[in-house]
């Protein structure tokens, strides 16, 4: 007798159920997937603002901190203390009070790249130094306190006195850049040297010039840029100034 064949009815229905079951639970693991980004993005924005928060709490208690205790007696845990932060919260950001004084001076040379969007430089090279000079220091002008006692501290801190020069060479370094100065090589290390020595006498001068204009600041910073361009060529180079 001839047998029915078997029928596969049930089998395309677990088929079916498994495949509308499998698209459903994919469905599901890729929403939850997209919801963990959205939570991800959304702590990392977060944590961007609490870094910048910590930044600038650190710089603030840095500069207080400067003002009344010096530099040679002040310690990563007096900064720490004074921005109200723990320890632990404030290593995440900066690990030694060098690395949050590095990090105060890199604000200011943001805040220095920001005022060129609403007041672009015009002139030949040396107005531009000149300008970029002048706006730096009316950055500093509610610290000079702060910049006063940290400089006559370092003069009894060889070691740190160094570390410190050399970032602030840095922040020359970009001045000249901005300015249309290239700092490559031997010649580019040169004049940054000189723009830090020239930087440094003229920042002794303000710190002392209480005048609204800074007129002696000035005076002086014209002087020094004169001598540099006559006796460095600090502020020549082929494509422009000639």
């Amino acid at each position: 007798m001839a047998q029915r064949p078997k029928t596969r009815t049930g089998s395309k229905t677990k088929t079916r159920s498994k495949t509308r079951t499998g698209s459903a639970g994919s469905g599901r693991a890729s929403g939850a997937r997209s919801a963990r980004r959205k939570t991800a993005h959304a702590a990392e924005a977060t944590g961007g603002q609490q870094t910048s928060d910590i930044r600038s709490r650190l710089h603030d208690a840095l500069m207080s901190q400067l003002a009344t205790i010096g530099w040679r007696d002040l310690s990563y845990a007096d900064i720490v203390d004074s921005a109200g932060l723990s320890l632990a919260t404030a290593y995440r950001v900066y690990r030694s009070k060098i690395g949050v004084l590095g990090g105060f001076v890199s604000e200011i040379d943001q805040q220095l790249l920001v005022t060129l969007e609403a007041d672009p430089l015009d002139g030949n090279t040396r107005d531009k130094l000149f300008d970029l000079i002048m706006r730096r220091l009316d950055l500093q002008q509610g610290n000079k306190p702060a910049i006063d006692g940290l400089l006559r501290d370092l003069t009894r801190s060889p070691g740190e006195a160094l570390c410190i020069a050399d970032r602030l060479g840095r922040s020359m370094s970009l001045m000249l850049e901005m300015a249309g100065v290239s700092t490559s090589g031997l010649r580019g290390f040169v004049r940054t040297q000189a723009l830090t020595g020239l930087y440094m006498h003229v920042l002794r001068t303000w710190l002392k010039d209480e005048s609204e204009d800074a007129a002696k600041t000035m005076a002086l910073l014209d002087k020094r840029l004169d001598q540099a361009e006559r006796l460095l060529g600090l502020m020549k180079h082929r494509s422009r100034d000639k």
